[in-house]
């Protein structure tokens, strides 16, 4: 090979292993070290090393759905780990060098002396150092340069997300120029990728007046009003409902219609329109899949023109037509349900699921006095009931104490039964269950200890936001509950994917019974049950036929 060759990296941390095995650190603790972080990261992926990539983005990717409680160590196990990996990669050369020890222009030096606070001169000082090197000044920071540093950064950065960096550096810089009033370049923020429509403010006021008629008559706003639902819709569907028109409104002005000429609901719900925007929106998204939310989209539509614009029923068909065209017909969950559902089919993890309320309230006994442990307590009951009764997080979130809850004392014990009205229900099905002498337990100390330190203010809401004792709001609760889980065990749940990991569970120990699982999950149906759990079934049929066929030909050890 001549020196005008390039030396070729290694591509995976097998190869990683023979650099380090044939030219090894003097020091040995050191090289210890880094051989000792190929192994264990072999080991916490379940990979071998030569099926480890050592393309940075792809590693860092890997890096981070490694999870402390998943892999049985502590953070700071972890963390070291990967930062002595981090160390092998630099030696062979495959991870690249930031200029750290770059020295600072006396421009950046004044810039920096001018930001004062210490944080905000850690969150610059990597970017200083980046431009110091290539004598780009604070004058000449522009969008091209912040892209140009990102790029190094994805090639230097194993334990952090690069976007997450630049997005912080960003608000810094900013923030220090607007405290300071710097006659400096303010920069833009990072795109989050995901297409925003246009507001219904850009579109003339009578279209905006007469959307806002329908929502609100949707909402029974006026309770004489004439022509709403039944019932009133949730907010929920009343927000899909103004983002549907605002994605078709957005799409017809992409494809070249003026905003101005969208003056009303019967010139903007034709046929002729749905077709143009979805034809846009397809165009937009640039792959061969449809775009998911299509459906729902035409379904509006076809709302609109049969209950508010009273179409004759030819425009309903046509409308109905292309509905057809764009809806996927899928039975049973999404894939990214079924995708999260597969973690449970490793026992260790659904053991960190159903011992995670117990691990909570011993954690908050211990310290019972720090706003902390009332927290970790709430989420424990909140969990705990996800667990004996998986409702939606809803209902979970609106518990009342005396609405819903119902106490009965035997003995020294206290034991709880939850029941809903089927008015509160999505699916208009009652709940109704008692709880457990253990779930009881939990609950019962959270309600007697903690809640009182969750919100101090009067209520009675199960689970009170602090500022006002009333209930917390679904969206908020559940995601709390989604990234306690995450931070305790390494798993993905959100409140409604217990549904999903109690039928789950069930039907391994019961293959078929899919009317309990109906009865527990409250499904009107027995059709709805199976579309979503059959495919559950599946394991227990190849566990079945490998017992009742295979083992025949292979005896009866597998030895």
């Amino acid at each position: 090979m001549t020196h005008h060759q390039e030396i070729q990296l290694p591509t995976t941390l097998a190869e990683v292993l023979d650099v380090l095995t044939s030219n090894p650190d003097p020091n040995k603790k050191r090289q210890q070290s880094k051989l000792s972080a190929i192994s264990r990261i072999s080991t916490y992926m379940n990979r071998p090393p030569s099926d480890i990539p050592t393309d940075i983005p792809q590693l860092r990717k890997l890096l981070a759905s490694l999870h402390p409680a998943a892999c049985g160590v502590k953070p700071n196990t972890l963390s070291t780990t990967k930062s002595d990996l981090a160390s092998a990669l630099r030696a062979v050369g495959v991870l690249q060098d930031f200029e750290a020890k770059s020295e600072l222009t006396p421009e950046w030096d004044t810039f920096l002396t001018t930001v004062q606070s210490t944080h905000q001169v850690w969150g610059l000082m990597r970017f200083a150092r980046y431009c110091s090197a290539r004598s780009i000044q604070p004058a000449e920071v522009n969008s091209d340069v912040v892209q140009a540093f990102q790029a190094t950064l994805d090639a230097a950065l194993l334990k952090n997300e690069p976007a997450k960096y630049i997005q912080s550096m960003i608000d810094t810089w900013n923030h220090v120029i607007d405290k300071h009033d710097l006659d400096l370049p303010r920069l833009d923020r990072l795109s989050s990728g995901r297409y925003v429509a246009r507001p219904l403010t850009d579109y003339p006021e009578s279209l905006q007046a007469e959307i806002k008629a329908y929502i609100d008559r949707l909402a029974q706003r006026d309770l004489f009003s004439e022509g709403g639902p039944d019932k009133p819709l949730r907010e929920t569907s009343l927000r899909n409902t103004e983002a549907h028109l605002r994605q078709m409104l957005d799409a017809l002005v992409t494809s070249g219609q003026r905003p101005e000429k969208l003056t009303s609901l019967s010139v903007v719900v034709t046929a002729n329109n749905l077709k143009t925007a979805f034809r846009t929106i397809i165009d937009r998204r640039g792959n061969e899949d449809l775009p998911t939310g299509l459906s729902n989209v035409a379904a509006t539509c076809i709302a609109i023109a049969r209950h508010h614009l009273s179409a004759p029923e030819d425009v309903i068909r046509a409308l109905k037509d292309i509905q057809k065209k764009v809806t996927a017909t899928p039975r049973g969950m999404s894939n990214k349900n079924a995708e999260r559902l597969a973690q449970f089919n490793d026992w260790e993890n659904v053991a960190l699921l159903l011992s995670l309320p117990d691990t909570l309230m011993a954690r908050a006994d211990d310290n019972p006095t720090r706003r902390d442990s009332a927290l970790a307590a709430m989420h424990a009951a909140a969990l705990t009931i996800l667990l004996s009764c998986p409702m939606r997080v809803k209902n979970l979130a609106n518990l009342d104490l005396d609405k819903h809850l119902i106490p009965a004392r035997s003995g020294t014990h206290t034991y709880y039964s939850i029941r809903i009205e089927g008015i509160e229900v999505k699916n208009g099905e009652p709940i109704e269950v008692k709880l457990n002498a253990r779930s009881s337990k939990i609950l019962h100390r959270y309600i007697m200890q903690f809640r009182p330190q969750v919100s101090q203010v009067g209520g009675r809401a199960l689970f009170p936001r602090s500022s006002d004792g009333k209930p917390r709001s679904p969206a908020n609760f559940g995601g709390d509950l989604t990234r306690r889980i995450f931070r305790e065990t390494g798993l993905k749940v959100h409140p409604h994917l217990f549904r999903h990991i109690a039928a789950k569970l069930y039907l391994e120990e019961r293959p078929g019974d899919f009317e309990t699982v109906r009865r527990l999950l409250k499904h009107k149906r027995l059709q709805t049950t199976m579309d979503f759990y059959a495919s559950l079934s599946n394991q227990w049929a190849h566990d079945h036929y490998d017992e009742v066929v295979l083992s025949k030909f292979r005896g009866t050890s597998d030895d």
